[in-house]
C-alpha cells in the first residue's frame, strides 16, 4: 500500500530480487528489498534480505547517506569494516556508520549465508548512497 506507513506486510517470496551487478560490487548475491519507500511508504527505513551462496561477495563499498544495521541468520561470512576482517556466525549483528566502507564474503564451499538489515533513515538503496570501494578491499 504505497503512500501509507500505517502498517504494511509482506513475505520475501513476494519479492523479486533486485537487479545487481558483479560489476557494481555484487557477486552472486540475491538481495531483496522488504520495506522501501516505494513499497511501503516509508522513508525511515529501507529493509533488506540477502542471500550469499558459497563463493558469492558484496566487494567493499559504503553508503554515505545511511547507517547500515544488519543480523546474520546463517552460515559463517567474514564481515569488513575499515582495515579489519572478522568471521561472524549466526547471531551477528553488524552496525556500520554512514561513510563506512565495508563488505561481506562467504567463503564457504558449502553453505550459504543469509543476512537481514537495513539502512536507516532512508526509504531506498538509491536514497542511503551507494559507491563502490576504494580498493580497501576487493576479494
Amino acid at each position: 500500500m504505497p503512500g501509507s506507513n500505517a502498517h504494511f506486510t509482506t513475505h520475501v517470496d513476494d519479492v523479486a530480487p533486485a537487479s545487481v551487478r558483479a560489476e557494481q560490487g555484487w557477486r552472486q548475491v540475491d538481495i531483496r528489498f522488504l520495506v522501501t519507500r516505494d513499497r511501503a511508504g516509508t522513508g525511515s527505513v529501507c529493509l533488506f534480505r540477502a542471500l550469499f551462496p558459497p563463493g558469492a561477495a558484496h566487494e567493499a563499498h559504503r553508503h554515505p547517506n545511511a547507517d547500515e544495521v544488519f543480523y546474520v541468520v546463517r552460515g559463517r561470512p567474514l564481515l569488513g569494516a575499515g582495515a579489519e576482517e572478522r568471521q561472524a556466525r549466526p547471531g551477528t549483528v553488524e552496525f556500520v556508520a554512514a561513510g563506512t566502507v565495508h563488505w561481506l564474503r562467504n567463503p564457504d564451499p558449502s553453505e550459504p549465508v543469509e543476512v537481514v538489515g537495513g539502512y536507516l533513515g532512508v526509504g531506498s538503496l538509491e536514497e542511503a548512497g551507494y559507491e563502490l570501494g576504494d580498493g580497501v578491499h576487493q576479494s
